[in-house]
Protein backbone atom coordinates (compact mmCIF):
# COMPACT_ATOMS: atom_id res chain seq x y z
CA UNK A 1 0.00 0.00 0.00
CA UNK A 2 1.49 3.24 -0.71
CA UNK A 3 -0.98 5.50 1.34
CA UNK A 4 0.22 6.72 4.54
CA UNK A 5 -0.38 4.27 7.32
CA UNK A 6 2.98 2.96 8.10
CA UNK A 7 4.45 6.64 8.70
CA UNK A 8 5.78 8.39 11.85
CA UNK A 9 2.88 11.39 11.53
CA UNK A 10 0.35 12.90 8.75
CA UNK A 11 1.93 14.24 6.00
CA UNK A 12 0.65 16.72 3.00
CA UNK A 13 -2.52 15.69 0.92
CA UNK A 14 -0.60 13.87 -2.25
CA UNK A 15 2.53 13.38 -0.51
CA UNK A 16 2.49 9.67 -0.82
CA UNK A 17 0.10 9.88 -4.60
CA UNK A 18 -1.96 7.22 -3.55
CA UNK A 19 -4.82 7.81 -6.01
CA UNK A 20 -8.48 6.91 -5.85
CA UNK A 21 -11.58 7.03 -8.06
CA UNK A 22 -12.08 10.35 -9.99
CA UNK A 23 -8.37 12.11 -9.30
CA UNK A 24 -8.89 11.80 -5.20
CA UNK A 25 -6.12 11.46 -3.04
CA UNK A 26 -5.56 9.74 -0.14
CA UNK A 27 -9.04 8.68 0.48
CA UNK A 28 -7.23 5.68 2.76
CA UNK A 29 -4.41 6.30 5.44
CA UNK A 30 -3.20 9.85 6.32
CA UNK A 31 -6.04 10.95 7.90
CA UNK A 32 -9.78 9.92 8.70
CA UNK A 33 -12.15 11.81 7.24
CA UNK A 34 -15.87 12.75 9.03
CA UNK A 35 -18.48 12.02 6.59
CA UNK A 36 -22.47 13.40 6.85
CA UNK A 37 -23.88 10.35 8.72
CA UNK A 38 -24.25 9.83 12.32
CA UNK A 39 -24.14 6.69 14.27
CA UNK A 40 -25.38 6.35 17.67
CA UNK A 41 -25.54 9.99 18.35
CA UNK A 42 -21.53 9.97 17.24
CA UNK A 43 -20.19 11.09 14.12
CA UNK A 44 -18.89 8.60 11.49
CA UNK A 45 -15.25 8.88 10.19
CA UNK A 46 -13.79 6.73 7.26
CA UNK A 47 -10.52 5.80 5.93
CA UNK A 48 -8.63 5.23 9.11
CA UNK A 49 -5.32 7.39 9.91
CA UNK A 50 -1.55 6.99 10.00
CA UNK A 51 -0.89 4.46 12.98
CA UNK A 52 -3.46 2.53 12.50
CA UNK A 53 -3.54 -0.87 11.03
CA UNK A 54 -4.97 -1.01 7.00
CA UNK A 55 -8.43 -2.92 7.48
CA UNK A 56 -9.58 0.54 9.31
CA UNK A 57 -9.24 1.99 5.46
CA UNK A 58 -12.04 0.19 4.32
CA UNK A 59 -14.29 0.33 7.86
CA UNK A 60 -16.63 2.95 9.50
CA UNK A 61 -15.42 4.08 12.75
CA UNK A 62 -17.72 6.10 14.84
CA UNK A 63 -16.34 9.50 16.98
CA UNK A 64 -17.38 12.10 19.10
CA UNK A 65 -18.85 15.04 16.92
CA UNK A 66 -16.41 17.18 19.05
CA UNK A 67 -13.38 15.20 19.13
CA UNK A 68 -11.25 17.30 17.37
CA UNK A 69 -7.85 15.07 16.95
CA UNK A 70 -5.61 15.58 13.94
CA UNK A 71 -5.63 12.67 12.37
CA UNK A 72 -9.24 13.39 11.62
CA UNK A 73 -10.08 15.42 8.79
CA UNK A 74 -12.73 15.88 5.94
CA UNK A 75 -12.98 16.49 2.44
CA UNK A 76 -15.28 19.42 0.39
CA UNK A 77 -17.33 18.57 -2.36
CA UNK A 78 -19.05 20.94 -4.77
CA UNK A 79 -22.28 19.21 -5.95
CA UNK A 80 -23.54 20.96 -9.06
CA UNK A 81 -26.96 20.32 -7.29
CA UNK A 82 -27.46 20.56 -3.16
CA UNK A 83 -30.55 18.29 -3.43
CA UNK A 84 -28.28 15.66 -4.01
CA UNK A 85 -26.89 15.74 -0.70
CA UNK A 86 -30.28 14.95 0.82
CA UNK A 87 -29.63 10.97 1.13
CA UNK A 88 -26.70 11.07 2.80
CA UNK A 89 -28.01 12.25 5.83
CA UNK A 90 -29.40 9.55 7.65
CA UNK A 91 -28.22 8.34 10.38
CA UNK A 92 -26.52 4.68 9.89
CA UNK A 93 -27.79 2.19 11.90
CA UNK A 94 -26.77 -1.54 13.01
CA UNK A 95 -29.22 -4.80 12.38
CA UNK A 96 -29.54 -6.25 16.23
CA UNK A 97 -27.94 -9.52 16.25
CA UNK A 98 -30.50 -12.56 17.56
CA UNK A 99 -30.82 -13.04 21.14
CA UNK A 100 -28.92 -15.87 22.44
CA UNK A 101 -31.86 -18.16 22.95
CA UNK A 102 -32.25 -17.99 19.25
CA UNK A 103 -29.19 -20.49 18.65
CA UNK A 104 -28.63 -23.83 19.57
CA UNK A 105 -25.72 -25.60 21.11
CA UNK A 106 -24.58 -28.77 20.68
CA UNK A 107 -25.49 -31.46 22.71
CA UNK A 108 -23.12 -33.30 24.72
CA UNK A 109 -23.05 -36.24 21.95
CA UNK A 110 -22.69 -34.33 19.02
CA UNK A 111 -20.43 -32.11 20.76
CA UNK A 112 -17.66 -35.06 21.61
CA UNK A 113 -18.40 -35.93 17.84
CA UNK A 114 -17.37 -32.47 16.50
CA UNK A 115 -15.06 -32.36 19.11
CA UNK A 116 -12.85 -35.34 17.66
CA UNK A 117 -11.87 -32.60 14.93
CA UNK A 118 -9.80 -30.90 17.48
CA UNK A 119 -7.88 -34.30 18.98
CA UNK A 120 -4.36 -33.50 20.01
CA UNK A 121 -1.14 -35.63 20.66
CA UNK A 122 2.00 -34.20 21.54
CA UNK A 123 5.38 -34.90 19.07
CA UNK A 124 8.74 -34.13 18.05
CA UNK A 125 8.69 -30.60 18.09
CA UNK A 126 11.73 -29.85 16.22
CA UNK A 127 12.71 -27.06 17.57
CA UNK A 128 15.28 -25.00 16.01
CA UNK A 129 16.08 -21.17 17.10
CA UNK A 130 16.45 -18.73 14.24
CA UNK A 131 17.80 -15.59 16.18
CA UNK A 132 18.15 -13.76 19.10
CA UNK A 133 17.91 -10.06 19.46
CA UNK A 134 19.14 -8.69 22.55
CA UNK A 135 19.25 -4.89 21.48
CA UNK A 136 16.50 -3.70 22.79
CA UNK A 137 17.09 -2.05 26.40
CA UNK A 138 13.49 -3.65 27.57
CA UNK A 139 13.54 -7.27 26.08
CA UNK A 140 14.97 -9.66 24.64
CA UNK A 141 13.21 -11.08 21.20
CA UNK A 142 13.52 -14.69 19.86
CA UNK A 143 12.55 -16.04 16.68
CA UNK A 144 11.76 -19.99 17.38
CA UNK A 145 10.38 -22.43 14.02
CA UNK A 146 8.58 -25.06 14.82
CA UNK A 147 6.97 -28.44 13.18
CA UNK A 148 3.14 -27.77 14.22
CA UNK A 149 2.33 -31.42 12.67
CA UNK A 150 0.52 -31.12 9.66
CA UNK A 151 0.68 -30.98 6.29
CA UNK A 152 4.46 -30.43 7.02
CA UNK A 153 4.24 -27.22 7.98
CA UNK A 154 6.28 -25.16 10.08
CA UNK A 155 5.63 -22.01 12.68
CA UNK A 156 7.29 -19.40 13.50
CA UNK A 157 6.84 -18.18 17.12
CA UNK A 158 8.68 -14.91 18.51
CA UNK A 159 9.29 -14.25 22.21
CA UNK A 160 9.74 -11.18 23.91
CA UNK A 161 11.40 -12.17 27.46
CA UNK A 162 11.81 -9.10 30.11
CA UNK A 163 15.74 -8.16 30.60
CA UNK A 164 17.16 -8.24 34.46
CA UNK A 165 14.41 -11.33 35.11
CA UNK A 166 16.03 -14.50 36.35
CA UNK A 167 13.79 -16.61 37.48
CA UNK A 168 11.22 -18.05 35.38
CA UNK A 169 8.74 -15.99 33.94
CA UNK A 170 4.80 -16.41 33.40
CA UNK A 171 3.78 -15.80 29.49
CA UNK A 172 0.94 -14.33 27.53
CA UNK A 173 0.36 -15.33 24.03
CA UNK A 174 -1.13 -13.25 21.61
CA UNK A 175 -4.29 -13.82 19.45
CA UNK A 176 -4.07 -10.91 17.15
CA UNK A 177 -6.05 -8.31 15.12
CA UNK A 178 -7.85 -8.96 11.31
CA UNK A 179 -4.73 -7.07 9.67
CA UNK A 180 -2.56 -9.78 10.90
CA UNK A 181 -4.86 -12.16 8.81
CA UNK A 182 -5.25 -9.89 5.50
CA UNK A 183 -2.16 -7.35 5.22
CA UNK A 184 0.40 -8.23 7.67
CA UNK A 185 3.61 -6.45 8.38
CA UNK A 186 6.83 -9.09 8.11
CA UNK A 187 7.27 -11.01 11.33
CA UNK A 188 10.09 -9.82 12.24
CA UNK A 189 9.25 -6.12 11.76
CA UNK A 190 6.16 -7.06 14.99
CA UNK A 191 6.92 -4.37 17.76
CA UNK A 192 5.38 -5.12 20.93
CA UNK A 193 4.74 -1.28 21.69
CA UNK A 194 2.14 -1.60 18.43
CA UNK A 195 -0.64 -1.97 20.12
CA UNK A 196 0.38 -1.03 23.42
CA UNK A 197 1.19 -4.01 24.45
CA UNK A 198 4.94 -3.77 25.70
CA UNK A 199 3.50 -3.01 29.45
CA UNK A 200 2.99 -7.21 29.71
CA UNK A 201 7.20 -7.31 29.12
CA UNK A 202 7.71 -4.34 31.26
CA UNK A 203 5.88 -6.34 33.85
CA UNK A 204 8.03 -9.21 33.96
CA UNK A 205 6.03 -11.43 31.92
CA UNK A 206 7.17 -12.87 28.15
CA UNK A 207 4.71 -12.24 25.27
CA UNK A 208 4.66 -14.76 22.94
CA UNK A 209 3.39 -14.48 19.36
CA UNK A 210 3.07 -17.19 17.34
CA UNK A 211 2.50 -17.14 13.62
CA UNK A 212 -0.74 -19.15 13.49
CA UNK A 213 -2.12 -20.65 10.58
CA UNK A 214 -3.55 -17.81 8.26
CA UNK A 215 -1.32 -15.38 9.61
CA UNK A 216 1.39 -13.48 9.15
CA UNK A 217 4.09 -15.39 7.16
CA UNK A 218 1.29 -18.61 6.72
CA UNK A 219 -1.32 -16.55 4.66
CA UNK A 220 -2.35 -18.92 1.80
CA UNK A 221 -5.55 -16.83 0.96
CA UNK A 222 -6.34 -13.63 2.85
CA UNK A 223 -9.90 -13.97 1.80
CA UNK A 224 -10.35 -16.90 4.15
CA UNK A 225 -9.88 -15.01 7.43
CA UNK A 226 -13.25 -13.30 6.52
CA UNK A 227 -15.23 -16.58 4.08
CA UNK A 228 -18.19 -15.60 1.82
CA UNK A 229 -18.03 -18.76 -0.60
CA UNK A 230 -18.58 -22.55 0.49
CA UNK A 231 -14.82 -23.60 0.07
CA UNK A 232 -13.49 -20.41 2.22
CA UNK A 233 -15.96 -21.25 5.05
CA UNK A 234 -14.51 -24.72 4.53
CA UNK A 235 -10.75 -23.50 4.73
CA UNK A 236 -11.98 -21.32 7.29
CA UNK A 237 -13.23 -24.31 9.62
CA UNK A 238 -10.04 -26.00 8.84
CA UNK A 239 -8.14 -23.23 10.23
CA UNK A 240 -9.98 -23.15 13.45
CA UNK A 241 -8.99 -26.63 13.81
CA UNK A 242 -5.20 -25.67 13.06
CA UNK A 243 -5.31 -22.38 15.72
CA UNK A 244 -6.28 -25.32 18.06
CA UNK A 245 -2.78 -27.69 16.87
CA UNK A 246 -0.90 -24.52 16.87
CA UNK A 247 -1.61 -23.01 20.40
CA UNK A 248 -0.91 -26.79 22.08
CA UNK A 249 2.28 -27.15 19.70
CA UNK A 250 3.52 -23.42 21.48
CA UNK A 251 2.68 -24.88 24.86
CA UNK A 252 4.26 -27.28 24.63
CA UNK A 253 7.38 -25.72 23.67
CA UNK A 254 7.55 -23.23 26.38
CA UNK A 255 6.92 -25.96 28.60
CA UNK A 256 10.49 -27.25 27.57
CA UNK A 257 12.28 -24.01 28.19
CA UNK A 258 13.29 -23.84 31.72
CA UNK A 259 12.95 -19.79 31.52
CA UNK A 260 8.97 -20.21 31.35
CA UNK A 261 6.78 -21.17 34.23
CA UNK A 262 5.43 -23.70 32.56
CA UNK A 263 2.10 -23.42 35.23
CA UNK A 264 1.17 -19.47 34.43
CA UNK A 265 0.48 -19.43 30.72
CA UNK A 266 -2.30 -16.52 29.61
CA UNK A 267 -4.58 -15.99 26.65
CA UNK A 268 -4.42 -12.52 25.13
CA UNK A 269 -6.60 -12.39 21.81
CA UNK A 270 -6.90 -8.69 19.86
CA UNK A 271 -10.55 -7.95 17.94
CA UNK A 272 -10.13 -11.15 15.58
CA UNK A 273 -8.10 -12.55 18.13
CA UNK A 274 -11.12 -12.19 20.95
CA UNK A 275 -13.72 -13.03 18.44
CA UNK A 276 -12.99 -16.36 16.42
CA UNK A 277 -9.52 -17.63 17.74
CA UNK A 278 -10.87 -18.26 22.05
CA UNK A 279 -12.52 -21.84 20.27
CA UNK A 280 -9.18 -22.92 21.47
CA UNK A 281 -9.57 -22.59 24.94
CA UNK A 282 -12.48 -25.11 24.67
CA UNK A 283 -9.66 -27.77 24.32
CA UNK A 284 -6.41 -25.57 25.74
CA UNK A 285 -6.90 -26.15 30.13
CA UNK A 286 -3.26 -24.88 30.46
CA UNK A 287 -4.21 -21.13 30.19
CA UNK A 288 -4.78 -19.54 33.59
CA UNK A 289 -6.93 -16.65 32.03
CA UNK A 290 -8.02 -14.89 29.58
CA UNK A 291 -8.12 -11.31 28.49
CA UNK A 292 -10.36 -9.96 25.22
CA UNK A 293 -9.67 -6.30 24.15
CA UNK A 294 -12.32 -5.60 22.10
CA UNK A 295 -14.09 -8.64 21.17
CA UNK A 296 -17.41 -10.06 21.20
CA UNK A 297 -19.62 -12.12 19.34
CA UNK A 298 -19.81 -12.22 15.50
CA UNK A 299 -23.42 -12.75 13.89
CA UNK A 300 -21.50 -12.46 10.43
CA UNK A 301 -19.40 -15.89 11.04
CA UNK A 302 -19.80 -18.83 9.30
CA UNK A 303 -22.03 -21.79 10.87
CA UNK A 304 -19.99 -23.66 13.82
CA UNK A 305 -17.80 -20.93 13.95
CA UNK A 306 -19.61 -17.90 15.74
CA UNK A 307 -18.65 -19.16 19.01
CA UNK A 308 -21.79 -20.06 20.54
CA UNK A 309 -21.93 -23.40 20.57
CA UNK A 310 -18.72 -23.62 22.26
CA UNK A 311 -18.98 -20.60 24.65
CA UNK A 312 -20.84 -22.42 27.65
CA UNK A 313 -17.98 -24.56 28.05
CA UNK A 314 -15.18 -21.70 28.06
CA UNK A 315 -14.29 -22.74 31.87
CA UNK A 316 -11.08 -20.17 31.60
CA UNK A 317 -11.48 -17.04 33.44
CA UNK A 318 -12.24 -14.52 31.30
CA UNK A 319 -11.65 -10.46 31.30
CA UNK A 320 -13.37 -8.52 28.27
CA UNK A 321 -12.18 -5.05 28.00
CA UNK A 322 -14.72 -3.00 25.29
CA UNK A 323 -16.17 -0.21 24.25
CA UNK A 324 -19.45 1.82 24.15
CA UNK A 325 -19.20 3.17 20.46
CA UNK A 326 -17.66 0.15 18.99
CA UNK A 327 -19.26 -0.19 15.35
CA UNK A 328 -17.39 -3.37 14.24
CA UNK A 329 -18.29 -4.82 17.79
CA UNK A 330 -21.77 -2.98 19.77
CA UNK A 331 -22.36 -3.74 23.22
CA UNK A 332 -25.15 -5.97 22.49
CA UNK A 333 -22.81 -8.36 20.81
CA UNK A 334 -19.89 -8.22 23.48
CA UNK A 335 -22.93 -8.80 25.99
CA UNK A 336 -23.75 -12.13 24.00
CA UNK A 337 -20.29 -13.55 24.29
CA UNK A 338 -19.90 -12.39 27.91
CA UNK A 339 -23.40 -13.83 29.11
CA UNK A 340 -22.92 -17.46 27.21
CA UNK A 341 -19.30 -17.66 28.96
CA UNK A 342 -19.28 -20.90 30.97
CA UNK A 343 -16.86 -19.30 33.59
CA UNK A 344 -18.49 -18.61 36.61
CA UNK A 345 -19.78 -15.29 37.71
CA UNK A 346 -16.48 -14.25 39.95
CA UNK A 347 -14.23 -15.64 37.13
CA UNK A 348 -15.44 -13.41 33.84
CA UNK A 349 -15.35 -9.33 34.16
CA UNK A 350 -16.50 -7.09 31.62
CA UNK A 351 -15.22 -3.50 31.74
CA UNK A 352 -17.01 -1.03 28.93
CA UNK A 353 -14.88 1.97 28.50
CA UNK A 354 -15.98 5.24 26.11
CA UNK A 355 -13.94 4.97 23.37
CA UNK A 356 -14.26 3.10 19.59
CA UNK A 357 -13.46 -0.25 18.86
CA UNK A 358 -9.71 0.79 18.88
CA UNK A 359 -7.32 1.78 20.62
CA UNK A 360 -8.76 1.26 24.08
CA UNK A 361 -7.65 3.63 26.72
CA UNK A 362 -4.24 2.75 27.70
CA UNK A 363 -4.06 3.72 31.33
CA UNK A 364 -7.36 1.83 32.32
CA UNK A 365 -6.39 -1.35 29.62
CA UNK A 366 -3.00 -1.50 31.48
CA UNK A 367 -4.63 -1.56 35.05
CA UNK A 368 -7.04 -3.94 34.39
CA UNK A 369 -5.07 -6.39 32.47
CA UNK A 370 -2.62 -6.84 35.29
CA UNK A 371 -4.88 -6.26 37.81
CA UNK A 372 -6.78 -9.57 35.99
CA UNK A 373 -3.47 -11.31 35.29
CA UNK A 374 -1.56 -10.84 38.73
CA UNK A 375 -4.85 -12.25 40.31
CA UNK A 376 -4.70 -15.97 38.67
CA UNK A 377 -0.68 -16.25 39.09
CA UNK A 378 -0.92 -16.01 43.02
Amino acid sequence: SISNFKGDSISEVGTFQAYGPYGTLDMTGNVREWVWNIFGGRGMTLGGAVGEPEYTGFQANPMPRFDRSELTGFRTVRLLNPADLNPFGDPINRPEPPPLEFYKKLDEEAFKLYSTRYSYGKRDLDAKVIYVDESHQDWIKEKVSISVGYNNERMDVLIFRPKNVFNAVSSVVVYPGLNYFRDPPDIDDINPGEYGLDFIIKSGRALVWPAFKGSLNRIVDKAVAQPSTEDQMRQFREMMVNWRVDTSRTLDYLEERQEFNNSDFHYLGMSYGAVYTPIVLVFEDRYKSAIFLSGGFSPYAPPHSDGLFFLDRVKTPVLMLNVEQDFLIPTESQEIMFNGLGASNENKKYVLFKAGHWPLPRNQMINESLDWLDSYEK
